[in-house]
């Protein structure tokens, strides 16, 4: 009997095929490209990070955590709002080590109580592996009861295109960091939106802070801080506060609308607080009076009580506050234009050239000095409606003392805990 050997080789054949589509399935491409390997669950991202994979990609859905980063690794999300990192307790996402670099995805935390904990946290670990350039895009931050982003010791740190929300402070930089901030909007956290202290350097341009808690940004104890075209808008108390710092430059950029919060006597544009502290290690051999503050082409507007306030301490008296440069400002004021209080004076200030002031709507009337800076009286007068031109006769109001008391605006001028 002779046999047909086509159904043996058509078997044969079939197991071919199959073979050949595993083998395309093991080798299909990621989500994100050539070269990356899926997660598309917790486990497979916490065994992903410990291994040697230096690409991950995280599939849409949620991964809690918590997880930490030890080395080189680039993750690539799919959304912020569709890949998202959380965890139960504590902080979701830690990177310590290596070369990082982090795009689209989110990171949310919830914790019980409210405390500073955060829910992305960069700083390398004592003793462990060096931190190195750590980059994050399209983050969206979210943390209720808790922070959002804290950078200690990161050197360089950018952060671009992300959003932070926070019930406490927002973007905290930290140490060593040297930090590049665009496109970022830190916004609805219960203290500052963004914190540069302890040494941190850097940037914040194209971006946007408001509606925070306390103040949109806090700058202490540092130096080289530069903010550029962005808008700081509806914060409590202050759009920046800038303590005991040097080297800030802000320019082309709009502060407005500070709002008060119940307690305290009022809200302002920009607060500069310039003690001068024996043994200060971020203004050692540089004392108060070399400190540069730098504001131009930016709009001060709308803020209830005072658009710019440079403040000092009993030691200030009789000291000129140097390298100060405003140009091209333009200023809505409430109450006070700008003010130099406690004994800061500058060594040269033009307020016709520096400042083109008028009233925001609903406020032509507020209290000036223009002869204060000169040793004139301290005692200031409301202006009427006859007084507004100012700026049309090169008599702007642009120096104020304030009435009342000690004629001094009090101020938030402690130094904040990090």
């Amino acid at each position: 009997m002779r046999y047909s050997m086509l159904p043996v080789l058509t078997g044969v054949a079939l197991l071919g095929l199959i073979a050949c589509s595993d083998d395309k399935s093991n080798d299909r491409i990621s989500q994100c490209g050539e070269g990356y390997t899926d997660a598309a669950t917790a486990a497979e991202l916490t065994a992903l990070l410990a291994s040697d994979a230096e690409r991950i990609c995280l599939l849409e859905g949620t991964y809690e955590g918590p997880f930490i980063i030890d080395g080189a690794k680039i993750i690539q999300g799919l959304g912020n709002a569709k890949t998202v990192i959380t965890a139960a307790a504590g902080t979701p996402l830690t990177i310590r080590a290596g070369n990082v670099t982090i795009a689209d995805i989110g990171v949310k935390t919830e914790l019980a109580a409210l405390a500073e904990t955060p829910a992305l946290l960069v700083g390398p670990q004592t003793g462990g592996n060096a931190l190195g350039t750590v980059a994050l895009s399209n983050i969206a931050v979210s943390a209720v009861n808790g922070g959002g982003i804290r950078v200690s010791d990161a050197a360089p740190f950018t952060l671009a295109n992300s959003t932070v929300t926070a019930d406490a402070k927002g973007i905290v930089l930290l140490g060593k960091t040297q930090a590049t901030l665009s496109g970022v909007t830190a916004s609805d956290c219960g203290r500052m939106g963004i914190a540069f202290a302890n040494g941190a350097k850097g940037s914040i341009v194209n971006s946007t802070v408001l509606r925070n808690g306390y103040t949109g940004i806090w700058i202490q104890e540092t130096a080289e801080v530069l903010i550029a075209d962005s808008t700081v808008k509806d914060n409590v108390l202050a759009g920046i506060n800038i303590v005991n710092a040097k080297n800030v430059l802000i320019e082309n950029s709009e502060i407005a609308s500070s709002k008060i919060l119940a307690g305290n006597p009022g809200a302002d544009g920009i607060v500069v607080y310039t003690p001068e502290l024996a043994g200060d290690p971020i203004m050692a051999g540089d004392p108060i009076m070399q400190r540069a503050f730098t504001l131009l082409g930016t709009t001060i507007k709308d803020n209830p009580r005072a658009a710019l306030i440079f403040d000092g301490t009993e030691s200030s008296t009789g000291k000129e506050l140097k390298n100060l440069s405003i140009d091209g400002v333009t200023i809505f004021r409430m109450d006070y234009g700008v003010v130099f209080q406690n004994g800061m004076q500058p060594q040269s200030y033009d307020s016709e050239a520096a400042v083109s002031e008028d009233f925001s709507d609903g406020y032509d009337e507020g209290v000036s000095d223009v002869d204060s800076i000169n040793g004139g009286s301290d005692q200031s007068a409301p202006l009427g409606d006859d007084d507004t031109a100012y700026a049309d006769n090169g008599e702007s109001p642009d120096v104020d003392t304030p009435t009342g008391g000690d004629s001094t605006l009090d101020i938030p001028n402690e130094e904040e805990g990090f």
